[in-house]
């Protein structure tokens, strides 16, 4: 007999698995804290915060310039820390996280296959004059800014074969699959009970996924995804960054640049800050190239899909039976 403890048990696996839009109260307390009235009040926080940040170091170090940079840091924190909590954000990526780890073995054919002719091509780059000029007349907020552009490249490639992806799996999860991808749950039971009904079975073949339910999905193979892309940017960061400082020498970097290379405080000198730019800007562009390459190479995405398909097909599966558990329910009142 299905009871109120399986719905429990059906959210309590949702936040476990990172997937927690798939609770029917989460999206709508997403909505109220989306509301006019909360984003001003939180508006006003962020601000006030900022404020008092930016007079107590304007006090301290006497300098406007600086506090109102920390002002404006401050709020941008506030506002981001409440959007992690509205969104459940570490929810999501502690089950990202640890998939990425259990899926890092595909790190390998995906570095020898797009590592070697990628590094071939960008050493090119990387000892182009004209790039280094770029890159080094960039300040650190444009620096990043491009980079933020590779990354909104990235997301373009990555959606439309993601959400292909999940449209495909959650059309299969019917009927026998259903039951399958429950197996080992706290619903079970409850998906056999209901392949037993045809009326209620059929009813539950036809339930599709929500907005905030597919972007949860996509949220999750994003992240997922990234994690990858970004160990193997931060590989080609550090190539750049030893090549570089071993080979790049400073003689060389002032004819190219037209001053002589600078760097941060400290005695050290071993990463001028025109390398570190170069470094930067070229491993956000390997970055957009491995996002582009696991698109457009089968065996990889072949790959990717299998280890996420069970978790995605488990996914979708409760999440039919926890609608019809929670409809079911309702009936009864």
């Amino acid at each position: 007999m299905l009871t109120p403890n399986d719905v429990a048990k059906c959210e309590s696996w949702f936040d476990d698995h990172g997937l927690p839009y798939f609770v029917a109260s989460r999206p709508a307390s997403i909505r109220r804290a989306l509301a006019p009235a909360s984003v001003l009040l939180w508006t006003g926080v962020a601000l006030v915060t900022g404020a008092a940040a930016a007079v107590l170091w304007r006090v301290v170090s006497w300098s406007w310039p600086a506090a109102i940079g920390l002002g404006l840091f401050a709020a941008v924190v506030v506002v981001l820390l409440r959007g992690v909590e509205v969104f459940r954000v570490p929810v999501i990526g502690r089950w990202a996280l640890a998939h990425a780890w259990g899926s890092r073995s595909l790190l390998v054919p995906l570095a020898t296959r797009a590592l070697p002719f990628l590094l071939l091509f960008i050493t090119f780059l990387f000892i182009n004059t004209e790039v280094w000029q770029v890159a080094s007349s960039l300040s650190r907020a444009l620096l990043w800014s491009s980079v933020a552009v590779f990354v909104v490249l990235a997301v373009a490639f990555l959606a439309p074969s993601f959400d292909k992806e999940i449209s495909r799996l959650g059309a299969e999860v019917e009927g026998e699959r259903l039951v399958a991808s429950c197996e080992g749950t706290p619903v079970a039971s409850a998906a056999r009970e209901i392949l037993e009904e045809p009326q209620l079975a059929s009813e539950v073949a036809g339930i599709r996924l929500r907005g905030l339910e597919r972007n949860n999905l996509l949220l999750m193979l994003f992240v997922t995804q990234a994690i990858q892309v970004v160990s193997l940017a931060f590989i080609v960061f550090g190539v750049f960054v030893v090549f570089g400082s071993i080979a790049i020498r400073p003689e060389v970097i002032e004819s190219w640049v037209g001053h002589p290379p600078t760097y941060e405080t400290g005695g050290l000198h071993l990463v001028s800050n025109e390398l570190f730019s170069v470094a930067v800007f070229l491993s956000g562009f390997a970055g957009l190239y491995f996002t582009v390459q696991a698109v457009i190479d089968q065996n990889y995405r072949r790959e990717f899909f299998s280890r996420v398909e069970d978790d995605l097909q488990r996914a979708i599966g409760i999440r039919k039976v926890y609608v019809a558990l929670r409809a079911h329910l309702a009936e009864r009142v």
